[in-house]
């Protein structure tokens, strides 16, 4: 089975018939392109550190709003 393509009245493509395997492709590519970096884990880690030692300071949803 080959991709194919759904068109409207005005012949734009509006959606995309792809096959299963090549799908399952995408969705594992995609997912490699999420994983965690090393410099993400290190943040993380030491976020946690903070909020064992008690230095974590816990803010409202609104105040981190009104920054923006």
């Amino acid at each position: 089975m080959s991709t194919q393509f759904i068109k409207n009245d005005k012949g734009e493509k509006t959606a995309v018939i792809i096959p299963i395997k090549e799908y399952e492709d995408l969705l594992h590519q995609h997912h490699l392109s999420l994983e965690i970096t090393d410099e993400y884990k290190k943040m993380m880690d030491g976020m946690l550190e903070e909020e064992d030692s008690g230095k974590a300071d816990y803010v409202s949803f609104e105040h981190i709003k009104s920054k923006f």
